[in-house]
């Protein structure tokens, strides 16, 4: 696979996210504000429904994203990128640390007034530009998918770690799988893997959510 320039991909990732804060209305600009995510973590990859000739891969993950939350339950959207600053562990065509760009929808599950504050729920739905996606043929560095990615929250930091002061308390653990909703077909077998997910595990630091 082809790497591209990562000054060239972090500004790119930045216009995105610079981009889609321009774009959205000014009212719901203005009721919430947009929240800030960091999310490093580790990724593990192709550990179910491993493909034949690859192994399970696992690195660290780097994470950012903008939400811009509405007054509407359903429509929050969310802007950013992910990238694996080391590469993985194995040298499959996972091994890049060019980022993957991503722009879509979170849709809540379950939300923290029914955990008593400590754990949260929700699937965004995602319109990914990552390196060597897309569908088969495609020839250019990038491609794009459409990946569903289930997410959990466990809010420890405003439930346990609040005392230690404002940053802590923002604090999350977060697990989530990012599974890719249009496959490409297997050149061997002609089938599409439904279920070969990406699951990472890490801290979640967000920056601007209400209350906060």
């Amino acid at each position: 696979m082809i790497r591209i320039r990562r000054g060239k991909a972090a500004t790119a990732a930045l216009a995105i996210v610079s981009g889609s804060l321009c774009v959205m209305p000014p009212t719901a600009h203005a009721q919430r504000g947009p929240i800030f995510e960091l999310q490093p973590g580790i990724a593990v990859s192709d550990f179910v429904s491993v493909p034949q000739g690859t192994v399970t891969n696992t690195a660290f993950s780097l994470r950012f994203a903008t939400r811009f939350p509405t007054g509407f339950k359903w429509l929050t959207p969310i802007a950013g990128a992910v990238l694996l600053p080391y590469g993985s562990t194995e040298n499959t065509v996972r091994n890049t640390d060019a980022p993957t760009l991503f722009v879509g929808n979170v849709f809540p599950l379950l939300s923290q007034a029914r955990t008593d504050g400590w754990v949260s729920m929700e699937v965004p739905l995602l319109i990914a530009h990552s390196p060597g996606a897309g569908p088969s043929g495609n020839v250019r560095d990038y491609g794009r998918d459409l990946v569903i990615v289930p997410t959990v929250y466990f809010h420890l930091g405003a439930r346990a770690l609040g005392e230690f002061g404002a940053v802590w308390s923002r604090l999350n653990l977060f697990v989530q799988l990012e599974q890719i909703v249009t496959p490409n077909k297997d050149p061997a077998t002609g089938n599409r893997d439904f279920f070969n997910p990406i699951a990472t595990i890490g801290l979640s630091l967000t920056i601007g959510a209400p209350g906060n």
